[in-house]
């Protein structure tokens, strides 16, 4: 099997490609292609791949520094891991929402919509591709957000594309967070539907029993988080006690469990307090400001860049692959991760029980067939089916329906380059639709992002 990574030195691949060349045979002999237009980063990623116990084990042959067209040649799968644009467009993006009562974000948002007007024009050009040199390939995007661009590919392309989301693991955490342990579950399986950052659990097992059951039981009124493991930061200690909490809060107030537990997600169920907060204390940079910013973090890259590549002038031994990820959380495997678990079923390893953004197709009741969503699936090599046919709870049916419609149309006018359609899509966003202040809003967003957009779509404004 050969898998080629779009965005290839991103750090997130160690962890993602050790798994998959440990827990199924979807590697064995097989190829990884890194991909990347930074060829010095996906050099450090193939030659730290070169060095893993999982690579010498199962033989894959590990390449990079190759054209597009030769990373795509014969693939079985291709991931794409990027960002959706520079960082001061992102940056630059944040006031216009927060000012006019809008969350901010790279996903579901008005903000995160623009990620997807920067970015569709690089995934459509893989996607061309793949039509070209590995047709029968699957598409495998993360890049956010995931289910306007796998949408926009699979109601515009040849390509069958999954949307898929770090998040995909957050339920195996949080829950278990939920019964007192700070570890990830092995007992617990659940059926998921919704769309992506904001899917809902409709039914499982924890450790046997029913989850609800469990649930009910476990959540009485004096419940309290748990205590978290020593290894985690004060940022990712902080933001697992929000999530966690807001689980519990949402379980307790409308009888829905989120899935994935990715906080723009959450927020559009509690939209103006979630506005609140993050505008509490926030004061708005100045573009000296931002570009302060930018220079910071990209010095924060190349210093990250520079530990990184300290690791491949030292002799790693089964001691360091087994320890040092709890100082460096980029060396940690990732065995349950969505890509490790879409290359087990795509190589006939066995199959697998996954959830990602597609199209519904019946799947959930009440939305149109072409309308991305996520739901749980079963894939095993080249068929992907439903785990089940869902209905979302009522009390959210509305808002999942309107944000399936907006997305979709979003990857329609995307893939047409249609100013006008691309207008309609980010009007019906279904938080304030069509109001005055979600019309100043995108044609401040669209005149922010005009640099970094195609020409054909910097006259959505006209339409606005």
């Amino acid at each position: 099997m050969k898998v080629t990574i779009v965005g290839g030195g991103a750090y997130r691949v160690l962890g993602i490609m050790r798994s998959a060349m440990a827990v199924s045979n979807a590697l064995h002999g097989g190829e990884i292609n890194l991909y990347d237009l930074n060829v010095s980063r996906a050099e450090a990623m193939g030659r730290m791949l070169l060095k893993t116990p999982e690579q010498k084990a199962s033989g894959c042959r590990i390449t990079w520094g190759t054209s597009l067209e030769e990373a795509l040649e014969g693939a079985d799968a291709v991931g794409i891991i990027l960002p959706a644009g520079p960082r001061k467009a992102a940056l630059l993006s944040k006031e216009p929402c927060l000012s006019r009562g809008f969350i901010d974000s790279d996903n579901v948002s008005p903000s995160g919509a623009l990620c997807a007007v920067r970015i569709a024009h690089v995934v459509m050009h893989v996607a061309r591709a793949m039509e070209k040199y590995c047709p029968n390939a699957w598409l495998i995007d993360f890049v956010n957000p995931v289910a306007v661009l796998s949408g926009m590919v699979n109601n515009h392309t040849k390509v069958k594309a999954l949307g898929v989301c770090a998040g995909f693991t957050n339920h195996l955490w949080d829950i278990s967070r939920i019964f007192g342990k700070d570890e990830e579950s092995t007992t617990l399986d659940v059926d998921t539907a919704g769309i992506n950052h904001l899917s809902f659990i409709l039914k499982g097992t924890y450790e046997g029993r029913d989850l609800f059951t469990a649930l009910n039981e476990r959540i009485t009124p004096d419940w309290q988080m748990t205590g978290l493991q020593p290894w985690w930061n004060e940022v990712a200690r902080k933001n697992i006690a929000s999530s966690v909490n807001r689980l519990v809060r949402f379980w307790r107030e409308l009888g829905v469990l989120v899935f994935s537990t990715e906080g723009d997600g959450m927020d559009h169920l509690m939209y103006d307090e979630a506005v609140e907060t993050a505008s509490s204390g926030y004061k708005p940079k100045s573009e000296a400001e931002i570009d302060a910013d930018c220079a910071a973090s990209a010095a924060h890259r190349e210093a990250d860049d520079k530990t990184f590549q300290s690791y491949l002038d030292r002799d790693l031994d089964d001691h360091f692959w087994n320890t040092e990820w709890e100082k460096d959380l980029r060396l940690k495997r990732a065995d349950e991760d969505i890509f490790v678990r879409i290359f087990t079923g795509l190589a006939g390893d066995r199959e697998v029980k996954i959830a990602t953004s597609f199209l519904n197709n019946g799947t959930i009741h009440g939305i149109k067939d072409r309308h991305v969503v996520e739901y749980s699936q079963y894939l095993f090599k080249d068929k992907l089916r439903p785990a089940g046919n869902y209905v979302i709870p009522d009390v959210t049916h509305g808002l999942i329906a309107g944000l399936a419609a907006h997305q979709t149309l979003l990857g329609d006018a995307l893939a047409t380059q249609d100013p006008q359609m691309l207008a309609h899509a980010l009007l019906n966003y279904p938080i304030k639709p069509y109001t005055r202040q979600a019309r100043e809003m995108y044609k401040e967003l669209i005149t922010i992002n005009s640099p970094y957009i195609p020409e054909p779509l910097r006259a959505t404004g006209d339409y606005l």
